[in-house]
């Protein structure tokens, strides 16, 4: 297995996952133009790459893509627990049926916080899915329970 971090050229491949992963976890229904939200999705990630705010990893063996997991960079003002304002929201951890059980989102999990590590992110944050939950408990990650979400359409 092979693993590398993504480029703007990837944007399409990053985009096409996280429309598979969003039909396997979505509880809600898909948008109406569904190619419209792929489109918004390689918009995204060629720009993100591209700025460096978001850093991907993708896991691909013998040149067939297996897995992708990716960091956003928030700068957010200075506090007691995180001195630089500098974290990292850890999301779109994505591996295709065929390669579960092999230890992919472990390494992709391995690099994605070395990575936040060097660029100095104090804490890495996330929203876990059941199937995901284990992995990154096992990897030392906690629950916090403070966490509160307004939803604007909602309003």
């Amino acid at each position: 297995m092979d693993f590398r971090f993504a480029t703007v050229d990837d944007a399409r491949l990053l985009g096409e996952m996280r429309v598979c992963m969003r039909r396997e976890r979505e509880t809600l229904p898909p948008p109406e133009d569904e190619e419209a939200f792929l489109n918004a999705n390689i918009q995204y990630f060629r720009s993100a790459i591209a700025d460096g705010s978001y850093v991907g990893i993708i896991a691909e063996e013998k040149g067939t893509f297996a897995g992708t997991g990716g960091i956003c960079l928030h700068i957010h003002p200075p506090s007691y627990a995180v001195p630089n304002g500098k974290s990292a929201c850890l999301l779109n951890m994505y591996t295709r049926p065929e390669f579960r059980g092999r230890g992919v989102a472990g390494k992709i999990l391995a690099g994605l916080v070395e990575k936040a590590r060097t660029l100095q992110c104090r804490k890495v944050f996330l929203n876990a899915s059941e199937m995901g939950k284990p992995l990154y408990v096992k990897f030392g990650f906690l629950d916090v329970a403070n966490e509160m979400v307004f939803d604007l359409n909602e309003k």
